[in-house]
């Protein structure tokens, strides 16, 4: 590790505490130090060392159209094509801060894997990368190719404009059925396949669970989920009791099956997470667990550990209990039935079932509001729902609409996380948290102002509240611009992820909030299931598991955040790679669009039906005075003005598959004026 790489982040260190990081001897330290010193790249004030501030270092994070940012804890650093040098998408980056942003040193190369493309002209081989790649790849090798084989190569050695690889494995070929999503798997680095030892043991699996369980016998259950779906993870019932409400929430026991340490665990850490694409599922479990074992299909028999609670008449909690139980589900539903039901344009399969689910909407509709009276947040974004034929070829695209049956799981769902979490966080007992930490009030006031822009009244605030917000928001239902301003205020959200220590959650303005409703598909879940069988179901090592769980929660949920993150950015480009094959046969074409989002790079654009594009500011013929602030383009002849939110009309001049892109070109009003480009009307420089 180079020493340079201990000044992330604006870290400070003694000479003696870079001694010990590094392990380096006193001599070799002193030199080291000196170098960098003397490249100016880090000062020494009274024994302390630090990084410059016109330096930074970061991850470098590359994009399709090629331009790329430098990842900071606060504001990412924009950085040009041409200022990138030999770096590489995800390497850690020593980048000089200024007018412009460039990469000076690549501290650590960190893509260690590339999905390649072999292309043949005549007798030479050329191996294209699938993602943004500006080095030259060789390979040794004395396997012959045909041309069009997909390979997984890794990348043992750098050398200038060259990098060396050796074939790890063939994936197939470019015209394979299903090829261009398994392509963008293996270039994640996502697991794909289980080892033969896992599928073993989920064959020849036996219960491991030695408490009682009840068998639940006087209640109606139902698993609501998609039509598709197949590993059912969770199951409701409700009765009502003189005044109470009588909510149960059967969750799929997966920790009756998968051990502790074992290869089903060790695997399902290894992902901790399932991931869905367009047309496959990749699950964190074999499907011997997550279909059958452990799903709750209906007529069957299965292990649960169930959450039992009493609601008063104002949706409150009074009391619950949570135990081990065996259900046998009695009707499995469709989210498509129950909201055509609740839309009063069918009927269900029984009055007992029609009458239940009546009664769920309305406790629904009180949880929601209790929610909303505490100021939590309901952002809408956009899902799409693909319609494809047997060989994967998409025939439709649009967007996921949310119906009133999904909201009615989600209010059950969302209580019994906020339930078990409180029962676990009162009792000060080792627990993984669902965390959501508050915004920069800059960022959120930044986006206020364009809301504003918009024409949009806001009362002056001096301080955002969870509340504060919602009421902004609810302001915006309904309004032709409501998912981009939505898209917006998530953008200047924390993200959030797993924890060890409760902070609450900021989103859903929870004090108590843990994953618990989905075990089959998340390891949170799955480890919450653990605690409370350690802590609350089979006690007799309770000392053991409280010190061990109290050592290893924080290093799980970090790899669990991590892995969330990843499998979210693999679910994004392989929307981009669907919807860019959508519109492959539409190029030249016309559309009306809203401006997205607007960046040094160009406007981004969404189309009525949710896609999205970039129309980039070099295409543009006028000059043009980027306000980065106002996030809006200005015309230095024809005054004509691009901002977010606007409705403007675009043509599809490009289609780029393999990038995963799509080029607009925007109408703009005449002008014969030489091209050039502003960062805002008072400062000169490329945009």
């Amino acid at each position: 590790m180079k020493l340079i790489t201990f000044f992330k982040e604006g870290a400070t260190h003694t000479f003696e505490s870079l001694q010990e990081l590094t392990k380096s001897d006193p001599i070799t330290l002193s030199a080291q130090l000196d170098e960098l010193v003397n490249q100016k790249r880090i000062t020494n004030k009274e024994s302390l060392y630090k990084l410059k501030p016109s330096y930074a270092i970061g991850l470098l994070d590359i994009k399709n159209q090629g331009f790329g940012f430098l990842l900071q804890p606060e504001d990412d650093l924009y950085i040009y094509e041409e200022d990138m040098g030999f770096a590489l998408d995800g390497d850690l980056v020593l980048v000089h801060v200024g007018a412009k942003n460039k990469v000076i040193d690549v501290i650590e190369h960190n893509t260690s894997e590339l999905v390649v493309h072999v292309k043949k002209i005549n007798t030479q081989y050329f191996f294209l990368p699938i993602k943004p790649l500006r080095l030259t790849i060789e390979i040794e090798t004395k396997q012959p190719f045909l041309g069009g084989e997909v390979l997984l190569i890794s990348l043992d050695k750098y050398e200038g404009k060259k990098v060396f690889g050796t074939i790890k494995k063939s994936l197939g070929f470019e015209t394979d059925p299903g090829i261009d999503i398994l392509e963008l798997v293996y270039q994640a680095n996502w697991p794909v396949e289980f080892s033969p030892e896992t599928l073993r043991e989920a064959e020849t699996i036996e219960s491991i669970d030695v408490a009682a369980r009840r068998e639940v016998k006087d209640e109606l259950i139902v698993t609501i989920d998609g039509t598709d779906a197949k590993d059912l993870d969770d199951a409701v019932a409700l009765k009502k009791v003189d005044d109470h409400y009588i909510l149960s929430v059967h969750i799929a026991d997966v920790t009756a099956y998968v051990k502790p340490n074992s290869y089903l665990d060790k695997e399902a850490l290894d992902r901790t997470t399932s991931v869905y694409l367009a047309d496959r599922v990749i699950p964190m479990l074999p499907r011997k667990l997550s279909n059958d074992l452990c799903s709750l299909n209906a007529g069957t028999r299965k292990k649960c550990l169930s959450i039992t609670m009493t609601l008063d008449q104002n949706a409150e909690v009074i009391d619950h209990k949570i135990e081990q139980t065996w259900i046998t589900v009695d009707q499995r539903l469709s989210y498509d039935e129950v909201n055509l039901f609740l839309d009063g344009e069918s009927t269900l399969y029984t009055k007992d079932i029609e009458q239940m689910i009546a009664e769920m909407e309305r406790l629904s509709e009180r949880l929601e509001q209790k929610r909303r009276d505490r100021g939590a947040l309901e952002f809408k974004s956009l899902e799409f729902k693909y319609e494809t034929d047997d060989l994967g070829n998409i025939i439709d695209i649009h967007p996921y609409v949310t119906g009133r049956g999904q909201k009615l799981i989600e209010s059950f769902m969302v209580l019994a996380n906020e339930t078990v979490s409180m029962h676990l966080s009162t009792l000060d007992l080792p627990c993984i948290y669902r965390v959501h930490d508050k915004p920069s009030e800059e960022k959120l006031m930044n986006v206020m102002n364009m809301v504003k822009e918009m024409g949009i009244k806001i009362p002056k605030l001096h301080h955002i509240t969870p509340k504060t917000l919602q009421n902004i928001i609810e302001k915006l239902a309904d309004h032709p611009l409501e998912i981009v301003f939505h898209t917006m205020f998530l953008r200047a959200m924390q993200k959030a992820e797993y924890s060890a220590k409760n902070i609450g959650h900021y989103g859903l303005a929870s004090k108590f909030y843990s994953h618990f409703t989905s075990p089959i598909r998340r390891y949170p879940d799955l480890l919450l299931h653990r605690l409370i069988r350690s802590f609350l179901i089979e006690t007799a090592d309770f000392d053991h598991n409280y010190r061990y769980y109290d050592s290893v929660i924080e290093t799980i949920a970090e790899k669990c955040s991590m892995m969330e993150r990843k499998a979210d950015e693999l679910e994004r480009e392989t929307d981009k790679l669907k919807t860019t094959q959508f519109m492959a046969n539409k190029k030249n074409q016309e559309f009306n669009a809203i401006i997205s989002n607007i960046t040094k790079a160009g406007i981004f654009v969404r189309l009525d039906n949710g896609i999205e594009g970039l129309a980039p500011i070099r295409l543009m013929k006028d000059y043009y005075y980027f306000d980065d602030v106002r996030l809006s383009l200005k015309g230095k002849n024809n005054k004509q003005e691009f901002a977010i939110g606007k409705p403007i009309k675009v043509k599809l001049i490009d289609c780029d598959i393999v990038l995963r892109q799509l080029t607009f070109t925007v109408f703009e009003e005449k002008t014969h004026v030489r091209k050039e480009f502003n960062r805002n009307p008072k400062q000169k420089g490329k945009a």
